[in-house]
């Protein structure tokens, strides 16, 4: 059977994208066949994975609407077992739909049932609000992971995202379990550690036990595109997330699986290793670029300048403002 997971939070920066890719990542790199479903218009999924989101034709907007099949909108990514329906912006316009649509939070759900998955994961990446594609996603989900920073109004928002998750156990019928991931943690500042202790004593078992630190690695591989765990495997933020995924596979787990956790890490780590052998796989080294095909004319531009003649140009600048400062304060004292 299908695992379908949605990562959400209603507040944005908390790393919802950044903990499916990585998750997803994972769960590949153990031998699963993931999919990942991206429900945020901003389609920073595909980027994530090194894919120009700009060449994309269809995906989410149209799987949620049934104009297209499942299989229709999927894109192959080079990481092994790892595919994506990616996001597009059209998909904004569902956040205005009518109230008087027969039951629009169905949609996904229904979309997703008319075909088999030929998955093991599905993990849907939510957009930072409470609106109808998140209710797409809620409904569609047997289980949600919910990142949270440890910050000030953590539990109060965490409390809010309770509340939501119980409403959909209720109205869509199905048994919806959560977990917590806290995220961007630092356990030096004694705020983290309070919140983490907090949400903890709350939500007891439904917080996972491993925490995401505050990692430039984690920062850096996104703007790489590419996921930390094959970006940086050895770095904190890999080896967290990788031991986070472990105790997803086991909570997860079919009934009747006892691996433990040391089990489903090692099961991670060896797919790992095998993809950084694979010479098939591209390790992106150059960021995302800006769009430069499109430029705003301008009347008499000058020609362009060279990286040297620019830095050339930048000094002179530099050398002639401090000269004529220069000049200003002989010339105030002579008077």
């Amino acid at each position: 059977m299908t695992a379908v997971i949605a990562i959400m939070n209603h507040k944005g920066g908390v790393g919802k994208t950044t903990t499916t890719l990585n998750m997803a990542s994972a769960l590949a790199a153990g031998n699963n066949a993931v999919l990942i479903i991206d429900m945020d218009p901003q389609s920073n999924a595909a980027t994530g994975l090194g894919l120009n989101a700009k060449a994309i034709q269809a995906g989410s907007y149209e799987l949620i609407l049934g104009d297209k099949k499942l299989q229709d909108v999927i894109h192959k990514t080079d990481l092994p077992n790892l595919s994506l329906v990616p996001a597009t912006f059209q998909l904004a316009a569902l956040s205005s739909v009518s109230p008087d649509d027969e039951d629009p939070e169905y949609w996904l759900r229904e979309s997703l049932e008319q075909d088999d998955i030929p998955f093991d994961y599905v993990l849907i990446d939510c957009p930072p609000s409470f609106g109808i594609l998140s209710l797409n996603a809620l409904v569609a989900a047997h289980k949600v992971i919910v990142p949270v920073q440890s910050e000030s109004f953590a539990i109060a928002g965490l409390q809010q995202m309770e509340s939501s998750i119980n409403d959909i156990r209720v109205e869509a019928g199905h048994d919806l379990d959560f977990r917590i991931l806290m995220t961007l943690s630092d356990p030096s500042q004694q705020l983290h550690q309070l919140v983490d202790r907090e949400v903890r004593a709350h939500f007891k078992e439904h917080v996972f036990q491993n925490a995401i630190p505050v990692e430039p690695k984690i920062a850096e591989s996104a703007f790489l595109g590419r996921p930390v765990i094959f970006h940086s495997p050895n770095s904190q933020g890999a080896r967290a997330y990788i031991r986070a995924c472990a105790e997803c596979l086991q909570w997860t787990q079919e009934e009747g699986d006892n691996k433990d956790l040391a089990a489903y890490r090692d099961t991670i780590v060896s797919g790992l290793k095998q993809w950084l052998k694979d010479d098939t796989i591209t390790a992106h080294a150059d960021p995302v670029q800006f769009d430069t095909s499109v430029k705003t004319p301008v009347k008499n531009h000058p020609p362009a300048q060279d990286a040297n003649s620019l830095k050339v140009s930048i000094r002179n600048g530099v050398i002639l403002a401090l000269a004529l400062t220069a000049g200003m304060a002989l010339a105030l004292l002579g008077l």
